[in-house]
């Protein structure tokens, strides 16, 4: 029977919806599973839905789990490989792993195994997704052809199992490789088609990259205005669904946009909440392009220390990842401190360094820019033929790509390098080029019409070529099909001759026959069917009446409890004297709530508020929260430290509950933060069960972490609670919240939306109005749960010092 009960919950969990905690559901059935296979699945399971702390656990058992078995079963059974389908799974979840580690060597090995295993499986889906994720690591390590033959595949085969996402994914990637190439037409189009295919699948977070790619192109193109518009495209998706890497990479490029602009203020602003983000999230690559990005900002504003400061951090950073592109950018700008220092051995020596990274990475645009970098260098100690040389290589690279900057930047030193060497029809020849471009750079519409007339020309005179091919391929169908047509035509209308006249015949004999029938039959039914109606209707009026009288009252009583429950908590007028600058963000699941925030004013004239989830939801909830705050009011009798208070509280919520008639004696309780304000002093003190606290203080979040037990009766309830104290600094933010917003299932793939996504939403929006923040947490939120239901009651508070 045991195994049977093992069974039936893992089908249960499977149907379970989101807001009854999938993961929590799963976690159960695994710890009573007998049987591996049905432990594999959950462990899959889990895997795909635990939260970034858990899911690399259950991938690493599901490994163990699946390797062990196989040793058990003969090769080539139906349970060898349905383990051998999960070892090739765990296997490319590690690769993700190594890959997000920067570790890409071992993310390589790793994929493999996996292509390997999913090939001898003949799983389509598994080799096409093997497939891109070795194309990107390819890409990353600079090997631009082995990037684009891995990707090739991967389309091929999620366009034979019809796999439009594997499509979209696929396209994405190969698009980036083109543009790296410089083939924009080519990057253009593959974007283009995956817009399309996210709309038809309703994929928020695919549709969100292709728009940010879309934007990288039109900003490299200098087409300032469509960049601008498809990155705030982009990043509108990103905030509804809770996308914080992906709204991190929007930032950057914003940053990257103001930058162009020369308002060196927004961009650092940008830039820096690009950092924060990638800080918390442990984004590495992200990083190291973000540092690299505010020292050229340092560079412009002519703070050499600074720019070599972040320089220093991006090259140390990207050498950790392997991030090839990340590093051959800062040798580039690092090569520019030292040629503004007029140490030139040093430019140059760093400048080849950036090259032959660019070379590597088949990087265009990068190769012609540190081309004309080098060229300048040879001009500079008199070496005007290898200036030349590399000045030309330096232009027809610009050209090619039809950049105008680049363009621009090249003919310029070969028109100086030109005049040195007395080529004066040469050098008056760059000196128009380079004032054609200068003019061009000034005049938007000229501006789109150079800079793009190259790859728009390739992408229409592709367009022409396969409309072409279109209409003669429709011409041929169409003719094949009007010949068919005709045929097929002609045989109905001999089948209808033949046996239209029978059919009508016999219809018309069972109408006849079936209407005597039926008028005998009809006179009873309706006498039947109105007694009954008329009896039916009496007995609805009669419910209706009982069920709206039942509602009714069990509204009113719920609406007065909510009043009671409201006047034990903290007023507004309260805060409002005692806080200057601060929110409160309370969304109850239902009107009565298990969450609760309380404050008051201690002997010792420090100000304490209490953000508490008590145990359960509703009116249980609501009751347990009176229990919870009166305890608090006779703790706060007998100490002011936050420590004890806490542990006078969990002292009288446990003798109360000792007679509640259960066998183990009242095990309910809440989990808490309480803050403890001296503002006269600039002190506050923390004592925290279960949930933390945040402090963010310019760049930096300060987390204060809980002890690991509830306000209540436990396993550690003879142990105190640890009292923590702070500095408070003026424009520090403190925020103090529950579990509800974090564990709130929503976005594409119905998941949690994790406390580190809601750490770095806060930490991103700290410097704006406190009411502005709320709106955020506010919009965020809505957007985020979108049609699913609000699985627990929500608070967040958020205090500025």
């Amino acid at each position: 029977m045991k195994q049977l009960s093992v069974i039936v919950f893992f089908f249960m969990s499977l149907f379970l919806p989101a807001q009854d905690n999938l993961v929590d559901s799963l976690k159960k059935a695994l710890k009573i599973a007998k049987h591996d296979t049905t432990r594999c699945n959950l462990l899959n399971d889990l895997a795909e839905n635990a939260g970034d702390d858990e899911w690399q656990g259950f991938n690493s058992e599901l490994k163990k789990l699946a390797e062990a078995n196989l040793k058990k079963h003969q090769k080539g059974t139906f349970l060898y490989k349905f383990y051998l389908k999960h070892q090739a799974t765990s296997l490319g979840n590690m690769a993700v792993v190594y890959a997000d580690d920067g570790n890409l060597k071992k993310a390589l090995e790793y994929y493999h195994k996996s292509l390997e295993i999913n090939t001898e499986l003949n799983s389509k889906a598994g080799m096409a997704s093997c497939l891109n994720g070795l194309g990107f690591i390819y890409f990353g390590m600079g090997n631009a052809d082995k990037a684009l033959m891995y990707g090739n595949k991967s389309l091929k085969l999620s366009e034979e199992i019809n796999d439009r996402s594997g499509v979209a994914a696929a396209n994405n990637f190969i698009g980036d490789v083109y543009a790296r190439k410089g083939d924009i037409a080519n990057a253009v189009t593959r974007y283009e088609d995956n817009i399309k295919i996210y709309q038809e699948l309703k994929e928020d977070r695919g549709l969100a990259t292709s728009y940010n790619k879309m934007a990288s192109v039109y900003g490299d193109q200098g087409d300032v205005p469509k960049a601008i518009d498809f990155f705030s495209k982009s990043l509108a998706i990103q905030s509804k669904i809770g996308d914080i890497q992906g709204m991190s990479a929007n930032l950057y490029n914003l940053g990257a946009i103001y930058f162009k602009q020369e308002d060196y203020d927004k961009a650092l602003e940008f830039y820096n909440k690009s950092v924060a983000i990638n800080l918390e999230q442990k984004n590495q690559i992200s990083l190291a392009m973000a540092y690299s990005a505010i020292g050229v900002l340092y560079y412009n504003l002519k703070d050499l220390s600074k720019a070599l400061e972040y320089y220093e951090k991006s090259i140390t950073t990207s050498k950790e990842t392997g991030n090839k592109s990340a590093l051959a950018i800062t040798y580039f700008n690092l090569g520019d401190i030292y040629r503004k220092k007029n140490e030139m051995n040093k430019a140059l020596g760093i400048y080849q360094e950036s090259l032959k990274l660019y070379e590597e990475l088949e990087d265009k645009d990068g190769t012609s820019s540190i081309l004309f970098k080098i060229s300048d260098i040879y001009m500079k100690q008199k070496n005007y033929g290898q200036a030349a040389k590399v000045g030309e290589n330096s232009l027809k690279l610009s050209q090619e790509l039809g950049y105008p900057y680049n363009i621009s930047q090249s003919s310029l030193i070969l028109s100086r390098v030109y005049s040195e060497m007395g080529k004066w029809k040469e050098a008056y020849t760059m000196h128009l080029l380079h004032k054609q471009m200068n003019d061009s750079l000034r005049s938007q519409t000229s501006q789109k019409a150079a800079v793009r007339s190259q790859f728009k020309y390739e992408y229409e005179k592709k367009a022409a070529a396969d409309s072409i091919k279109s209409i003669e391929e429709k011409k041929i169908a169409r003719s094949r099909l009007e010949v068919s047509e005709a045929k097929l035509k002609q045989e109905k209308t001999q089948r209808i001759a033949l046996y239209g006249g029978l059919c009508l015949v016999l219809l018309f004999a069972g109408f006849m026959f079936n209407r005597f029938r039926v008028t005998n039959r009809q006179k009873k039914i309706i006498e039947a069917k109105e007694q009954e109606t008329q009896r039916q209707n009496i007995i609805i009026s009669q419910q209706k009446h009982l069920v709206e009288e039942k509602h009714r009252e069990i509204t009113d009583s719920i609406n007065y409890a909510e009043r009671i429950q409201r006047s034990f908590m903290a007023t507004k007028e309260l805060l409002d004297e005692h806080l200057k600058d601060y929110f409160v963000f309370f969304k109850p699941k239902d009107v009565v709530s298990g969450d609760f925030y309380w404050a008051s004013k201690l002997q010792n004239d420090c100000f304490i508020l209490v953000t508490a989830d008590s145990t359960g939801h509703g009116v249980p909830g609501a009751i347990m929260s009176l229990l919870n705050i009166t305890s608090l009011e006779k703790a706060i009798e007998h100490s002011s430290d936050a420590g004890e208070i806490l542990d006078h509280t969990r002292q009288t919520i446990i003798n109360r509950l000792k007679k509640d008639g259960s066998v183990e004696g009242g095990k309910d309780g809440m989990d808490c933060s309480l803050t403890m304000y001296d503002f006269k002093n600039r002190k506050l003190y923390i004592a925290a069960a279960n949930n933390p606290v945040w402090i963010v203080r310019g760049l930096e979040v300060i987390e204060v972490k809980p002890d690991k037990m509830p306000v209540g009766k436990h396993d550690k309830q003879d142990i105190s609670f640890t009292r923590h104290e702070f500095d408070l600094k003026p424009g520090d933010v403190v925020y103090t919240l529950t579990d509800g917003y974090p564990d709130q299932f929503g976005g594409a793939l119905g998941k949690k939306f994790m406390s580190k996504n809601l750490r770095s939403l806060l930490s991103a929006n700290a410097h704006l109005p406190m009411t502005q923040q709320k709106e955020i947490l506010i919009t965020t939120f809505t957007n985020w749960i979108s049609n699913l239901e609000q699985v627990d009651d929500v608070t967040v508070i958020g205090i500025r010092v």
